[in-house]
C-alpha cells in the first residue's frame, strides 16, 4: 500500500488539473476522468519503473516526475488543449429569421461547400440595384447571431448580405472546427453560389470578418480573386514569423506556448497555417482594412506589423477606445460611416 501513496496523490493532482480544463471546455466530468487516468498511469510507471531501478533515482522520484510532468504541461499538454478547445464542434439551433432584422425579402439558405459540408445561413438580397452583397463571417465559437449588428448596418444601407454558420458551428455541418484553415476552403464555393444569383453582380462581392472571421477572410483572399474588399475587425496572428518581437520574459513565454500551439494546430489539423505577413500583400491592390481595438494591446500592436505590408486600397484603423471588435458599439456613427465609405468606394464605383 505504501508505494500506491505517489500514484495516488499524483492522480489527485491530475484531477485537479484537469477539472480547471474541463470547466472551460464545459465537460468537467469528462476531464476528470481523462485527469484520474493519466495522473494514475504516470504515478504507477514512475514508482514501479523507477522502483526497479532503485539508488539516488527512485529516493528522488516525485522530484524527477513533477519536473517532467511541468514541462510537458507547459510545452505539450497546455498548448494541445488549447487547440481542441479551438476545434470542438458547436452545434446549436440557431432562431429566428424573422426576428434577424434583415426584412422580408430574407431567406434561409443551405450551401455546399467544401469537403462535402454545408453551411447555414440567411440571405437578404441587395435592395438596390448595384447587384453588390457583403458576407458577414462571426467570430471564434459562434455562429450567424454574432454577425448581424454588421450585417443589419450593410442591409439598411442597400447591400445585400449573407450571414452564416461557419463549419461545425451554429446549424451548419462538420465534425471539427478549424481555426480557419478549413473554412478558408469556403469562401470559393460561397461566392460561386452569390455570383449565380441573378440579382447579384458576381464582381462586386465583399466580406466582414469578425475575429476569427476576419482570420478566414484573409487567409481566403489571396486565391480568391472575386472577393473584391475585406474589412477585417480584429484579426490576430496565424504563425510565429506574425509576431512583433518580445519584451520581457513574459511575452517570450506567452511566445513560446503560442509557438507550440501552432505546431500542435498544424499537426492536429493536417495543414500548414500561413503567416498573414504573408498573405497581406498578396490581398492588393483590392480593398483591405484592417481595424483593430486600441484596449486590446497585442491585437493593436499585431496590426501596426501588418500596416507596412497592405499597399495599395489597404488602411488601418486603431480605435483606440474599444476592445476586441467592440468597435462599433463604442462609436457606431463613426465605424458606421468608414465601413459604409469603404464597401461604397469597393464596390459601387
Amino acid at each position: 500500500m505504501k508505494r500506491l501513496f505517489f500514484p495516488i496523490v499524483n492522480a489527485v493532482v491530475f484531477v485537479m488539473l484537469f477539472a480547471v480544463i474541463g470547466y472551460y471546455l464545459f465537460n468537467v466530468g469528462y476531464w476528470i476522468a481523462i485527469g484520474l487516468v493519466v495522473g494514475l498511469g504516470i504515478g504507477l510507471a514512475v514508482e514501479f519503473g523507477l522502483g526497479a531501478i532503485g539508488g539516488w533515482v527512485y529516493r528522488r522520484r516525485v522530484t524527477l516526475a513533477v519536473l517532467v510532468e511541468i514541462v510537458l504541461i507547459i510545452a505539450f499538454v497546455g498548448p494541445f488543449i488549447l487547440v481542441y478547445a479551438q476545434t470542438t464542434p458547436q452545434h446549436a439551433a440557431v432562431c429566428c429569421i424573422g426576428d434577424s432584422g434583415l426584412g422580408d425579402q430574407a431567406a434561409a439558405v443551405r450551401i455546399p461547400v467544401a469537403d462535402g459540408e454545408t453551411l447555414a445561413g440567411w440571405y437578404a438580397p441587395p435592395e438596390d440595384d448595384s447587384g453588390a452583397v457583403v458576407m458577414v463571417l462571426h467570430g471564434s465559437r459562434g455562429n450567424r447571431k454574432g454577425s448581424l449588428p454588421h450585417a443589419l448596418v450593410l442591409h439598411d444601407a442597400g447591400y445585400g448580405v449573407l450571414v452564416y454558420d461557419q463549419r461545425a458551428s451554429g446549424e451548419s455541418t462538420g465534425e471539427r472546427q478549424s481555426i480557419g484553415l478549413y473554412d478558408q476552403r469556403d469562401i470559393t464555393p460561397i461566392i460561386d453560389w452569390l455570383a449565380a444569383r441573378p440579382e447579384v453582380d458576381g464582381e462586386r462581392i465583399g466580406g466582414v470578418g469578425l475575429s476569427l472571421g476576419a482570420h478566414i477572410l484573409v487567409m481566403a483572399g489571396p486565391g480568391e480573386p472575386r472577393l473584391r474588399a475585406i474589412w477585417s475587425d480584429g484579426l490576430g496572428v496565424n504563425a510565429m514569423a506574425d509576431f512583433p518581437e518580445y519584451e520581457g520574459l513574459g511575452e517570450a513565454f506567452a511566445g513560446f506556448i503560442n509557438q507550440q500551439a501552432f505546431w500542435l494546430a498544424e499537426l492536429y489539423l493536417g495543414e500548414r497555417l500561413v503567416p498573414f505577413k504573408e498573405l497581406i500583400p498578396q490581398i492588393a491592390p483590392r480593398y483591405l482594412t484592417l481595424v483593430a481595438g486600441g484596449l486590446d494591446p497585442y491585437e493593436a500592436r499585431f496590426n501596426r506589423g501588418y500596416e507596412p505590408l497592405l499597399g495599395e486600397n489597404g488602411s488601418l484603423w486603431i480605435i483606440e477606445n474599444a476592445g476586441h471588435v467592440g468597435g462599433l458599439w463604442v462609436d457606431r456613427e463613426e465605424y458606421t460611416t468608414r465601413m459604409l465609405a469603404f464597401f461604397d468606394a469597393a464596390l459601387r464605383q
